[in-house]
């Protein structure tokens, strides 16, 4: 349920993107009420995983947080483009053999749709990325200079093994059937797994 909060001082509307490979991605664009000419706007990036446009994580009973950035930003005269990821939810196409830098063209058909929308100032647009996110939006940011700003939500200064294995440590040593005297080995042991199922996948390579 994406429509705007009853009080709310923008409004909400369905929206279909449309991209290069052909399918279109469902989103919500959030649009401040009664601005006096075209508003600024960011697009959000989902983290690893397909997500649906409010970055939800079922396991998170109420955590949509693109939901409550793009409460809080359009409140503020900001437009926000929020979007399910690609063969999720109701966007079309297949994360199948996808890669971070597949789900970069898609944000960037999002910003070629703003900077066709005669509300939306296609001259102040920008990026808001949460975890892999925060990978993708400098990858666009690096290409498209006329960007005016990225926001990254923990983004990983890693490279993905590392990440990967920084996630496997804590889980180990929160864990309390993992005893510390096997913690080690344990971790050697996840690596391998993680190695070798990466190694057979596109995204996981990448």
């Amino acid at each position: 349920e994406y429509s705007a909060p009853a009080d709310a001082p923008y409004t909400s509307e369905d929206v279909r993107i449309p991209t290069p490979g052909g399918f279109s991605l469902a989103g919500t664009l959030t649009m401040p009420r009664g601005a006096a000419g075209p508003v600024p706007a960011l697009v959000t990036i989902t983290g690893s995983g397909l997500q649906d446009r409010d970055g939800a994580i079922p396991m998170v009973r109420g955590y949509r947080p693109f939901r409550q950035v793009a409460d809080t930003l359009s409140r503020h005269g900001v437009a926000v483009l929020r979007m399910d990821d690609r063969g999720y939810g109701m966007s079309g196409g297949s994360a199948a053999g996808a890669t971070s830098a597949d789900f970069a063209d898609d944000i960037r058909a999002g910003l070629t749709w703003l900077r066709s929308h005669a509300g939306i100032d296609g001259g102040r647009l920008g990026l808001i990325g949460h975890s892999e996110g925060g990978i993708i939006a400098p990858m666009i940011a690096a290409v498209d200079t006329s960007l005016r700003g990225i926001v990254l939500m923990a983004g990983p200064a890693w490279t993905g093994r590392r990440v990967v294995e920084s996630q496997n440590a804590y889980l180990l040593r929160t864990s309390r059937e993992a005893v510390p005297s096997q913690r080690d080995s344990l971790l050697r042991s996840s690596m391998r797994i993680a190695d070798s199922t990466m190694a057979g996948d596109a995204w996981g390579r990448f």
